[in-house]
């Protein structure tokens, strides 16, 4: 029972952060030091005084690859913000002149996911809360609000997926064909849960809702893999307002609202990502494919999506100057970092924290009970320490740095790597959305915020984690199921 101590870590942040409410950054500092103690006491393993520098050492590393997309996506939604972008949206939304059910449709599968797949950071929520309380009631737009947050297995241009490829050893490709299995039935659904919450639903509104699932997942798996996982989330959502403004009573009017110039942003960051999917491959035929190494973790570099979010927010400063700059309160720069850097140096913390496990043969160990266990009971178990990783941290990335070792080994104890990897990744991914710190930005988007808000919020959200988690789940036993 020694390998149930590779564990003790992610307790003490569960501990720190649920019981104590300590920050994120606290408590990945208190597990790092708890797993400094096993470390030193040789508890997996014999010391190793190089064990420690290493796992700093990939830590670093791959926070530079998280990094890289979070301080260029903050960097670029903010250009969006100032330049109206986001407002824009809504003016499309109300071109469409779509009933309530169908609304609530579009604004959550096809705005949310899109906008949280293209940006995330919350952002969507910026801009569908408002759209929705013109609609609905306050419990019904938190309710509404959550469903649109969760699809972040596919969030922030799939920065998560990234990571946790590069952490479980495998293709990104591999990995993103493999979670749409797990995640793809919970798009399927997705519309079709908004219309359990609004009033008026109609025969004709739940057709509605049954095409956007179709399409949902269908824009989903057709992005990925024509382009790639960074923007099949967006390719999703997309897909789902097409179908809206196929069914608009005046279509004129919607494309007019589509041609405004703001929007020409959303449109350059897709462009960006599909030219860099493209032109990777032919700068490696140039001998132009510089890799990020440390012997044991690594990343090519011109593979990051933070490289489309930077050119294409440094675009938007060249097109709009002078509403960039009156748009805000204090300088670009400053607004990044001020957001960013706890952030980053949290999932570094954790990401040491991780390596060092893995250094010292504590994920190993816990792989190994997990197989003593059978693949049936594993599948519940990855899925839900990812869950509550998720939970505790506000994010899948911080998940991912915690528990995607662990999984990964799992799997390949039972020849099933990517399927425990993409349980993994989609049940934290899931799960994130009823934390805390997503609760806190749905909050934030709320006028007036009263004290029942928080409650209903944080129920909405546990209840709807629930039913992902055991669809992410069941998928896993299905896929035990089926012949090899």
């Amino acid at each position: 029972m020694t390998a149930l101590l590779s564990l003790l870590p992610c307790a003490v942040v569960i501990v720190a952060v649920l019981a104590f409410r300590r920050s994120g950054l606290v408590a990945a500092g208190l597990a790092l030091a708890v797993a400094m103690v096993l470390w030193a006491a040789g508890v997996f393993a014999p010391a190793r005084w190089l064990a420690l520098p290493h796992a700093v050492a990939d830590g670093l590393l791959l926070t530079s690859l998280v990094g890289s997309v979070i301080a260029a996506g903050l960097f670029y939604v903010e250009i969006c913000r100032r330049i109206g972008s986001l407002a824009a949206i809504g003016r499309v939304i109300e071109a469409m002149r779509l009933d309530p059910p169908r609304a609530a449709v579009v604004l959550v599968a096809g705005v949310g996911v899109m906008l949280e797949s293209l940006t995330g950071f919350g952002v969507s929520l910026l801009v569908t809360v408002p759209l929705l309380l013109a609609l609905f009631d306050r419990s019904r737009t938190i309710a509404l609000g959550l469903i649109g947050m969760s699809l972040m297995p596919w969030g922030a241009l799939s920065v998560s997926a990234l990571l946790g490829a590069e952490l479980a050893e495998l293709p990104v490709p591999v990995l993103a064909a493999e979670y749409l299995t797990t995640s793809g039935p919970v798009a399927a659904i997705l519309p079709l849960a908004c219309l359990v919450f609004v009033p008026g639903v109609t025969a004709a509104s739940v057709g509605f809702a049954v095409a956007a699932g179709g399409v949902l997942v269908a824009g989903i798996w057709l992005t990925n893999a024509a382009i790639g996982v960074e923007v099949a989330g967006v390719g999703g959502g997309l897909a789902v307002l097409l179908l809206a403004a196929l069914a608009a009573p005046d279509r004129r009017r919607v494309w007019r609202a589509v041609a405004s110039p703001p929007l020409a942003l959303l449109g350059l960051l897709i462009a960006g990502v599909v030219a860099q999917k493209l032109l990777v491959p032919v700068l490696a035929d140039l001998g132009l494919a510089p890799v990020l190494t440390t012997g044991r973790v690594s990343y090519a570099l011109l593979t990051s999506p933070g490289i489309a979010l930077l050119l294409t927010a440094l675009a938007g400063m060249a097109l709009w100057p002078r509403t960039v700059r009156r748009g805000g309160s204090e300088p670009l720069g400053r607004h990044v970092a001020s957001r960013a850097w706890r952030a980053l140096l949290t999932i570094a913390v954790f990401l040491s924290m991780a390596r060092l496990l893995v250094e010292t043969g504590g994920i190993g160990a816990l792989a190994g009970l997990l197989a003593e266990a059978g693949a049936p009971a594993a599948v519940v178990i990855v899925s839900a320490l990812a869950g509550v990783g998720a939970y505790v941290t506000g994010s899948a990335v911080p998940a991912a740095a915690l528990f995607m070792p662990s999984a990964a080994a799992t799997g390949e104890n039972f020849g099933l790597l990517p399927l425990f990897a993409a349980l993994q990744h989609s049940a934290a991914g899931h799960m994130a959305m009823a934390s805390l710190p997503i609760i806190s930005i749905l909050l934030a988007s709320l006028p007036n915020r009263s004290p029942s808000d928080e409650r209903e919020a944080l129920r909405r959200g546990l209840q709807l984690a629930a039913v992902w988690m055991a669809m992410v789940i069941a998928s896993g036993w299905v896929q035990l199921a089926l012949p090899a």
